[in-house]
């Protein structure tokens, strides 16, 4: 004969509280860090635009996009000012 084993159900066991909100990070050290990336990823993508055979005019202008991007952070970086948010894609919008 076989013996059962009762277990408590699962929902009696598993309490997930989802409405807690996690402890927010001190973002002091990592600003710069995060200002350094971003700048460093602008002109990586700068140079990628102006590597790419035909150098046509959209390659040139996302080129010019990107490295007036870096520029921005740049200046920012220099005047202590917090990063902006995403670059929006057009110009001159």
């Amino acid at each position: 004969m076989t013996k059962v084993i009762h277990l408590p159900s699962p929902r009696a066991v598993i309490r997930v509280q989802t409405s807690a909100r996690t402890p927010k990070q001190n973002t002091c050290a990592t600003d710069g860090i995060q200002r350094q990336q971003a700048i460093e990823n602008a002109l990586s993508m700068a140079l990628y635009f102006m590597r790419q055979p035909g150098n046509t005019a959209a390659n040139v202008w996302a080129a010019t996009a990107r490295t007036n991007r870096a520029l921005t952070l740049l200046k920012q970086a220099s005047e202590g000012i917090a990063p902006l948010g995403p670059v929006n894609a057009t110009v001159g919008a």
